[in-house]
């Protein structure tokens, strides 16, 4: 059996007074590598040109997901924050949307190319293929933070919460699905999946690796979802993160049929 312990603080350190948490750190390392291994590949694949266009929309692409991943997630339980709306900028306590950070960061991306007259669906093959990458490192965040678990369980894989992180109801178990760590792998697979496809695949068609990307990340999210138990906003009885899979993997099946017209160079 293999337990996995949290670590006793989740401030890895503190810069003149002010707490950098490992969650912060997390993100930073996987927007870094994200970055440099996409600007990489784009030199490999294609010209200077595209890796210069590609470098310049990062900065706003970047800032604009962060703040809608804040949003949905506040969103998500905004009677919490509206009864304590300084909690809305403490990004550094956790509480980040996967899916507004795709949903915003996707419409400022859209428009950036699409003012700058770039080719659309290159250049969102490469930020999807980034994505399983950056998600596979950012979900350890989800660890320090003792967040995002999935319901109680002996099995061969567990991990131990906090008494003071686990869910009222479950408040009397210890150990409990590592749903992060699940994500993270799977993210991974994913993003090897793609990077062979990427590099390998002859004719392929300019959209393939987005559509891929959001209808196997869909049915990722889907399967952790089914075992997570902190989900933080509900329709009916389906955690919001499901319904959203949904939708992305519908999409993903749309633009897989029909982006054939747009062969990659």
């Amino acid at each position: 059996m293999f337990t996995i312990y949290p670590i006793n603080n989740p401030i890895a350190f503190n810069f003149f007074g002010f707490p950098v948490r490992w969650y912060g750190i997390c993100l930073a390392i996987a927007i870094f590598v994200g970055v440099f291994f996409g600007n990489y590949l784009i030199l490999k694949k294609y010209s200077k040109f595209d890796s210069e266009a590609f470098l310049d929309c990062i900065l706003p692409v970047v800032i604009f997901s962060i703040f809608g991943a804040r949003l949905f997630y506040v969103l998500g339980d905004f009677s919490f924050y509206l009864s304590n709306p300084l909690e809305i900028i403490m990004i550094n306590h956790g509480g980040l949307s996967i899916y507004g950070a795709i949903f915003i960061g996707a419409i400022v991306l859209f428009f950036y190319l699409k003012n700058k007259k770039l080719d659309i669906l290159k250049f969102f093959d490469i930020f999807a293929l980034m994505m399983p990458l950056c998600q596979s490192i950012g979900r350890f965040g989800n660890y320090f933070n003792q967040e995002a678990f999935g319901s109680p369980t002996n099995g061969f894989i567990r991990l131990f919460v906090d008494e003071m992180y686990r869910p009222s109801e479950y408040v009397n178990f210890s150990f409990f699905h590592p749903t992060f760590l699940y994500e993270s792998v799977l993210n991974f697979i994913l993003f090897l999946f793609l990077l062979y496809i990427f590099l390998h695949l002859k004719n392929r068609k300019f959209g393939l690796i987005l559509s891929l990307y959001l209808i196997f990340y869909s049915l990722i999210r889907i399967f952790v979802e089914s075992i997570r138990i902190d989900s933080v906003f509900d329709v009916g009885n389906y955690p919001i993160a499901i319904i959203l899979s949904i939708i992305s993997l519908l999409s993903g099946i749309v633009i897989f049929f029909y982006t054939k017209k747009y062969p990659a160079k």
